[in-house]
């Protein structure tokens, strides 16, 4: 068995990705690997995903978890019996990991190998181990310059005896290591390469684009690509900076300052952290600007990925990676104007480009490619050797005397000091307790009352009570735990009983409807919390701008000393090591793309010449105010936001989360389309929850997801069809009367959250992706006079819908000289409001939704008590239901809606008020009525059985009674209004069925319609579609809200060069059609309309089409042989009223 070990198993370093590899490398030669992480954050899952994939054959475990002894040193879990530092590094192991570590060493044999990745690794080993002879072969790969850097070559020589051998990952550093090891005992072997199996598709692009992907640090020396990038006379070539952003990181504001300084703004992107896919779809050179590495992956990747390379000659890896002047160029370390120079030729030379990415891709498969770098790990390693199940290893006997809800504390302040009493409900008695702190025991009495056991002492956290169940025993048990805030803790990962769902109350699989925005908090409480708050709001701002103006301190020194790599050269002790740094990072990141930079270090800066000014750079720059001079204005604004700040509930997205094994933190896994988790635009999976109640929280798009910790492999899938569902929810609605029940001011709250709930539950079960950047963001900015509160006398007033592409028609019809319009704003704010007098902006009403009298006011409406709610959706769905604040949420903006609305309909006057959608408006629509106004709804898109705004379990009460419908055929769909009128659509294009010219040729076989919540599965269609019959001519018609992503979506799925993208609207795109397929898109009937045979991909959702699948205006595609001509009935005539 090979055993990797690893600082953290997560983190956006190279040294993260190449220990990810490294595994995924050696797995798929047949070795069985697992991964042990040695440090990490506070909680036990922190650092556990990576964010590059690890194959789901590779179990990885925390040393921070694993019980030692059957458990019975998990009281010895918490507190520190080896700590100390190597340079910027903190270590601290306690008494139970250290006994873990002699566990492994016993469950090991000669026929396994250890591989340490840092020189801490095998010194703690060592401690661990004392006298106890080694078991296992070990190897320590080396990442890095150990000989310049103390805190490394230190540990190495202390270590000595736990090494039996050195692998570098780069030719050059060998040398360092002789004669400490022989030279046989000293072997280069390259990292292995990315994660990426296939080459990434460039995206098209205006342009050349140069990409550095590399951490924001003095060593990766971004200054001189940004500088190289001034002396580029050609504004189409742009540099990428790719890499985890921290504001406050002075390098990273020191390369953003110098951009600014040098007008680069239009021409350097910084996006943050970015995968294999994200980088090389947009790079056309690859650029290295490193003044010391170990052997940087971008090497490896642009070979692999046919991108010519330039890069400065630094110590280690350009010369073993690029063969200078055939696969790119190296050039010496700080000329940056030729570095310039040579981006500038190969920027101005496509076939140059081409013909050096074909030479390094030549070299890749020579020297770098996995079969090649497996091999070199064969005759390193040896035989394959068997498997151990490590999970079987730390098992215990699963037994607590003591549940966790038979343990209680209270706590006292007397004389400054915190007493603490423990209460321990349970006949079973207590022997020789202890309370133990960081430094010492704490004195504690122990009495037993009524059958209960009382626990008293004094002291501040962190604390731990551990027990015996006979007198001198040595097999204690722990209790549970003082936390630093004075709390009582009882760790799940710290019993022998720890399980899947453990926790008070115990974990279960749970839906979530999102999370955040007001709250209330009552009166005199709000105050009092306001003035506990305000002293230390105060001092946390100047705190905060302090650093601040640390950070641009440190930038200007940066920018000062920085002239230009040439005087950075590496010295006899560089700042900066290859190393992993501090293992105390923020939270674990939601997912790669925003990953957070916590590897970024703020070493010294290098020397620098007074008065010289950087090569390439404008010798002035403009000035930065200091945050300090701005701090009084800047507290005042914070008093006045205390309240709204207060209001503030902490924000979370809709998700299902299911229970973590307290010892196993979920480290790997892939969906149901074969993409691992945690991959841009794939399912997002995060170890959540608490020491007490530990989680794992799910969302995206999926038919399945399996994920993989270090005891077992899951599969997870929603229980149920979406029909099913939706049935469900309908059935609780009439048999739990939910459209029934109030608010104690008569409010109907259930609907008002209804259609927005339902969406987000099916996207927590997997059904539907998020469509939270649905398209451009809008622009809610206007300048001019117009007002709501102003608004002329009209008799009737449209409140027209969110535009998002080709929507003028749905209030095309109601337009004329005596009809109101209130605009939504689009990506360019409200141009259309100067048009006529009758067009208002709808900017007032949320300007004064964000103004503090009105957010006062929001803190004094009550909470909603959700119960009812929950109580009926979760007995209905077998499933439990948290809807957390959203009632609240919808609660507050329907009396907001009705609140403004209400005077401006008592000024406006109108007998009618048309609202697009109006269940999402039912403070406007609850307006309208109190004025007397008719309120009417105008159909926006298709109605159906199964559509949560048009089809409910119970009658509403403040939505519209009238329904503009484009023909019987959808009026009928639908069964919540009180009567219809028909309004067909105002397109020429479906009048009398729209056959069109029989004399044009089809441009296109196929025409998927594409729609947003659904993509992944469309796009898996597609891919067998073009793969299983690739003489079709395909187009792919996107929604509006996915003109802007869908190129870089066709790109990650493989598809760019099989797929064309529609470029006129998707009407004039089906006519242009013989075919269509997709899946519940209003377009589906209008292809329908059109004559054209129109197929279904069945996906959660598409039972909205199932009664005209029924009727055969639809057929379903199971499979793209389904996809043949058929003739479509003449009832596609009624769809929308024009025959």
């Amino acid at each position: 068995m090979i055993l990797i070990c690893t600082h953290e198993v997560a983190g956006p370093t190279g040294y993260h990705k190449s220990v990810v590899q490294l595994a995924n490398g050696l797995q798929a030669a047949g070795y069985p690997v697992a991964v042990l992480g040695f440090l990490g954050g506070p909680g036990v899952a922190d650092r556990m995903l990576p964010l590059w994939p690890l194959d789901n054959g590779v179990p990885a475990f925390t040393l921070r978890s694993l019980p030692a002894d059957g458990g019975k040193l998990l009281h010895r879990n918490v507190h520190a019996e080896l700590s100390g530092n190597l340079g910027a590094l903190r270590y601290a192991f306690t008494a139970n990991q250290l006994a873990a570590l002699r566990q492994l060493n016993e469950s090991l044999s000669a026929e396994d190998t250890i591989i340490f990745t840092a020189p801490l690794q095998p010194l703690v080993f060592q401690h661990a181990l004392g006298d106890d002879q080694r078991r296992p072969g070990t190897v320590l790969q080396i990442h890095g310059d150990y000989l310049h850097h103390d805190e490394l070559w230190e540990p190495l020589q202390a270590s000595r005896g736990m090494i039996d051998r050195l692998q570098t990952v780069a030719d050059g550093l060998r040398k360092q290591f002789i004669p400490l090891f022989d030279e046989s005992d000293v072997v280069f072997i390259p990292n292995f390469p990315g994660e990426g199996s296939a080459m990434v598709q460039r995206t098209d692009r205006e342009g050349v684009n140069i990409a550095l992907p590399a951490s924001y640090q003095h060593r990766k020396n971004q200054l001189d690509a940004v500088r190289a990038l001034s002396l580029i006379q050609d504004e189409t070539v742009h540099l990428t900076l790719w890499g985890s952003i921290n504001p406050r990181n002075p390098y990273y504001v020191a390369v953003r300052d110098l951009v600014e300084s040098l007008d680069l703004t239009e021409r350097v992107h910084m996006p943050g952290f970015g995968t294999e896919q994200d980088v090389y779809a947009s790079a056309d050179i690859v650029l290295m600007t490193s003044l010391s590495e170990g052997f940087p992956y971008p090497l490896l990747e642009a070979m692999y990925q046919a991108r010519p390379t330039v890069s400065y000659d630094f110590d280690f890896g350009p010369r073993e990676a690029i063969e200078d002047g055939a696969s790119g160029y190296i050039v010496p370390l700080g000329d940056v104007e030729q570095l310039a120079a040579r981006l500038a030729e190969l920027a101005a030379d496509a076939s140059l480009r081409d013909r050096f990415g074909h030479r390094a891709r030549e070299r890749f498969d020579q020297h770098f490619a996995p079969a090649a770098v497996t091999g070199q790990y064969r005759r390193l390693l040896g035989p394959l050797g068997e498997p151990i199940d490590l999970a079987r290893v730390f098992a215990t006997d699963g037994i607590e005397p003591i549940r966790v809800d038979q343990i209680s504390h209270q706590v006292k302040h007397t004389g400054g000091r915190r007493a603490h009493r423990v209460t321990v409900d349970s006949p079973v008695r207590l022997y020789d307790v202890q309370v133990d702190g960081e430094e010492h025991a704490v004195n504690a009495t122990v009495q037993v009352r009524r059958g209960a056991t009382l626990i008293q002492f004094e002291g501040d956290g962190p604390l731990v009570l551990s027990y015996t169940t006979s007198p001198g025993s040595a097999d204690r048990h722990y209790l549970a735990s003082i936390t630093a805030a004075h709390g009582l803790e009882a760790a799940a990962h710290l019993r022998r009983d720890a399980r899947y769902g453990a926790g008070l109350p115990s974990v279960q699989d749970t839906v979530f409807a999102t999370a955040g925005g007001t709250r209330s908090l009552g009166g005199v409480s709000a105050l009092t919390r306001l003035a506990r708050r305000a002293p230390r709001d105060v001092s946390w701002k100047v705190r905060q701008v302090s650093s601040t103006a640390v950070a641009r301190r440190r930038a200007r020194k940066e920018l000062a000393g920085s002239t230009g790599a040439a005087r950075l050269t590496p010295s006899a002790h560089p700042t900066d090591t290859t190393e992993p740094a501090a293992p105390l990072p923020p939270k674990e990141p939601s997912s790669a793309a925003q990953a957070s930079a916590s590897a970024a270090q703020d070493p010294p800066s290098g020397p620098a010449d007074a008065g010289t000014a950087p090569v390439g750079t404008v010798p002035t720059r403009r000035l930065i105010p200091s945050p300090l001079a701005r701090l009084g204005s800047s507290t005042a604004s914070s008093a006045v936001r205390v309240l709204g700040t207060m209001a503030k509930a902490p924000a979370a997205r809709t998700r299902r989360e299911i229970p973590r094994h307290p010892w196993f933190p979920i480290t790997a896994g892939t969906d149901s389309f074969g993409t691992p988790i945690n991959q841009v635009g794939g399912v997002q999976v995060q170890n959540s929850g608490s020491a007490e109640r530990p989680t794992v929280s799910i969302r995206g798009e999926y038919d399945w997801v399996l994920l993989r910790d270090g005891a077992s492999q899951r599969r997870i899938q929603p229980p149920f069809s979406y029909g099913e569902f939706f049935d469900r929810i309908c059935a609780a609605e009439r048999d739990h009367g939910l459209f029934d029940i109030t608010t104690r001011d008569g409010v109907h709250v259930w609907e008002l959250g209804r259609s927005a709930l339902i969406i987000q539950l099916a996207e927590a079960f997997g059904y539907w992706g998020a469509a939270g950047a649905v398209g451009t963001p809008v622009k809610d900015i206007y300048h001019g006079s117009k007002r709501l509160t102003t608004a002329p006398a009209a008799k009737r007033v449209v409140f027209d819908y969110v535009r998002r592409g080709q929507s003028g028609y749905r209030t095309a019809a109601f337009r004329d000289e005596e009809t109101l319009f209130v605009v939504q704003p689009d990506t360019d704010g409200y141009p259309e409001v100067n048009d006529t007098d009758l067009v208002v902006p709808f900017h007032e009403y949320y300007l004064w939704r964000q103004s503090p009298g009105r957010r006062f006011e929001q803190l004094r409406i009550p909470d909603v008590d959700a119960r009812p709610f929950e109580e009926a959706i979760s007995d209905a769905l077998g499933i439990r239901v948290d809807l957390g604040d959203h009632l609240r949420n919808r609660l507050v903006k329907f009396l907001d809606e009705r609140e403004f609305f209400t005077p401006v309909f008592e000024r406006v006057g109108p007998q009618e008020v048309l609202i697009a959608s109006s269940h999402w408006w039912a403070g406007i629509a609850a307006a309208a009525a109190r004025s007397g106004a008719v309120v009417s709804d105008i159909q926006y898109a298709l109605t159906s059985r199964y559509a949560p705004s048009f089809w409910f379990g119970g009658t509403p009460h403040h939505g519209a009674s009238r329904f503009y419908a484009w023909s019987d055929f959808w009026a009928e769909r639908t069964n919540v209004y009180q009567e219809h009128v028909v309004v067909p659509r105002q397109q020429s294009e479906l009048s009398i069925g729209g056959e069109g010219d029989p004399s044009v040729v089809p441009a296109w076989d196929v025409c998927i319609i594409s729609q947003p919540r659904v993509l992944r599965r469309i796009l898996a269609f597609a891919a067998d579609l073009v793969g299983e019959r690739p003489d079709l001519r395909v187009v792919i018609a996107p929604h509006p809200a996915q003109r802007t992503i869908i190129d870089d979506e066709l790109a990650a799925a493989g598809l760019s060069d099989h797929i064309a993208v529609a470029r006129d609207d998707t009407l004039a795109t089906i006519r242009q059609s013989e075919i269509c397929v997709g899946t519940f898109s209003t377009s589906m009937w209008e292809a329908a309309a059109l004559g054209r045979p129109t197929y279904v991909i069945p996906v959660p959702g598409h039972e909205e089409t199932l009664q005209d699948v029924a009727g055969g205006l639809f057929r379903l595609a199971h499979s793209p042989h389904d996809l043949v001509p058929f003739a479509v009935p003449d009832s596609r005539r009624e769809i929308f009223g024009a025959g």
